[in-house]
């Protein structure tokens, strides 16, 4: 409801003043006033004033408020009809004064009565005009309200409509049959397309059905397998198609100046619990994304996504596993940018994780998350906090070429073999901390004014640089640190170097993938 708390002021305002004006006329007419000018009397002019202020202030003293709805009807108000009161008035009567003044000049008697005669005349027909006038805006009125309640009667059964395919099509995703089931997902995605206005709502219900149970297939006697294969192979069809729809809408990739027409904006995405299968959220782009304790069948792939909000992925489990078919899966964050907090907090990487040119714009939450595979944070940008605080790396930890903009938190992260962070640097911010892997710290800011600090790695006095052992052979670099040589017979995989880049204290272009003595990590929950 729209307050107005001043109009009672106003309106008792303008009654008081019209008490007073009225009284003056009254004093005016009684002390024989003059007239302003000729056939303008000022008492009466005084009584005009007092009865449009009279007006105003019955109208502000006992308006209601008016309804703030769809958009609010305006009842032909008090004001239009004094004002058109108003107007037919002071139109007849300038006319007919100014006419009578001109009837005064006329030198001739008999002329004089008959232009004076003339002038009421007139007068009376600038009346009749100011009525006419009046009249064709109460018929535009009646036009543009004829108008109006035929657009809303097309609005209404537009929206009756568009609820009769919405409920019709929620229904069918109850139905036990997989192709109705089907038939509403399309439905809704039509529903969407053609009013952005239940976009939102649509995305919602696509949720919500990837966040039940699925449907389970009819057991097979003697044929145990994994939870994928449980799973009704129609119903993983209905899977497939409602991500593909959300995958669908969400997509803008950044080589696209123009927005695609399919594309949705400002969507919320909120799978919290849900069980997908080969999901490839490619070039998406969303506003706030929550994929907490989201189980990744098969692939997960996010690169070059966009995140606007703040995304969630804690206690998400990237398992990787898919019976009907062999792939190289992996949970692929490549390219992305996070333009929010963003937590994978005890999430679970059963697969290769793929961070790499990664942008995290706040902080970026990994505390007690497990990677089983290898985690590649090559060329990251960690604009805020990164917390790594008790993570688990049971395979290569790869940083190179990494940029920290913020605190970094690796407290208690057990790494299974050496981390990688050559080429990493970090930016000088005053008042933040950072905290390394063992056998790695910052140096000083470099002279050039960037405020840019690079990464050194040093082994440890107690010889505990990651479990690799001095090479005694290599000497002292002069800096204080001795490069680690893997062990004889481990297994090696490349790491990319550029060209005239020295090789890394590993070997050239080599690190190790398992080292001796590597800490006992936890079992997948």
């Amino acid at each position: 409801m729209r307050r107005y708390p001043r109009r009672g002021a106003v309106g008792v305002i303008s009654l008081v003043a019209a008490v007073a004006v009225a009284a003056a006329a009254v004093v005016a007419g009684r002390a024989g006033a003059p007239d302003l000018a000729a056939y303008v009397p000022l008492p009466g002019l005084l009584a005009l004033v007092a009865a449009v202020l009279a007006g105003v202030g019955a109208g502000l003293t006992l308006a209601r408020p008016r309804r703030d709805d769809r958009a609010a009807l305006r009842v032909l108000s008090w004001w239009w009809v004094l004002a058109g009161v108003v107007l037919i008035v002071v139109s007849m009567w300038s006319a007919t004064a100014v006419l009578l003044f001109l009837a005064d000049t006329a030198p001739d008697a008999t002329k004089r009565v008959e232009m004076r005669l003339d002038a009421v005349k007139t007068g009376l027909t600038v009346g009749a005009g100011a009525v006419g006038l009046v009249a064709l805006l109460l018929g535009v009125r009646r036009q543009w309200l004829g108008e109006r309640t035929q657009a809303y009667q097309e609005y209404d059964a537009d929206e009756r409509r568009v609820t009769e395919l919405y409920t019709k099509a929620t229904d069918q995703l109850g139905h036990d049959k997989a192709a109705v089931r089907l038939a509403g997902l399309h439905a809704l995605e039509r529903v969407a397309q053609g009013n952005p206005e239940h976009r939102q709502t649509v995305v919602d219900v696509i949720c919500a059905y990837l966040r039940m149970p699925p449907v389970p297939a009819a057991p097979v006697d003697g044929e145990p397998g994994g939870r994928e294969e449980a799973i009704d192979p129609q119903e993983l069809q209905v899977r497939a198609t409602a991500q593909g729809i959300l995958r669908n809408h969400l997509r803008w990739s950044r080589s696209e100046p123009v927005r695609p027409v399919t594309f949705w904006p400002d969507i919320d995405l909120d799978l919290t619990g849900a069980w997908l299968v080969k999901s490839a959220f490619v070039d998406c782009r969303m506003r706030e994304a929550r994929f907490g304790g989201v189980r990744f069948e098969g692939f997960a792939r996010f690169d070059r996504a966009v995140f606007e909000g703040v995304a969630v992925f804690g206690g998400t489990l990237f398992a990787g596993r898919a019976a009907w078919e062999e792939a190289n899966y992996k949970a692929g964050f490549e390219g992305a940018v996070f333009k929010d907090e963003v937590m994978f907090r005890e999430a679970v990487f059963a697969l290769r994780a793929d961070f790499r040119e990664v942008v995290f714009e706040r902080t970026v939450f990994f505390d007690r998350a497990v990677f089983k595979d290898r985690a590649l944070f090559r060329g990251t940008v960690f604009e805020g906090t990164a917390l790594f605080g008790a993570t688990a790396f049971e395979d290569e930890a790869v940083f190179r070429r990494a940029v920290f903009g913020g605190g970094t938190a690796f407290a208690e992260a057990v790494f299974a073999t050496a981390p990688a962070f050559w080429e990493a640097t970090t930016r000088e911010v005053a008042g933040v901390r950072r905290s390394w892997p063992a056998g790695w710290r910052e140096e000083a800011p470099l002279d050039d004014g960037s405020g840019t600090a690079p990464l050194v790695h040093e082994v440890l006095a107690d010889g505990e640089g990651g479990g690799d052992r001095e090479d005694s052979s290599s000497g002292d670099d002069g800096s204080g640190a001795t490069r680690p040589v893997p062990e004889g017979g481990e297994d090696v995989e490349d790491v990319e170097h550029p060209d005239g880049a020295s090789p890394g204290p590993y070997g050239a272009g080599k690190v190790p993938t398992r080292s001796p003595g590597a800490l006992s990590l936890r079992d997948d929950p």
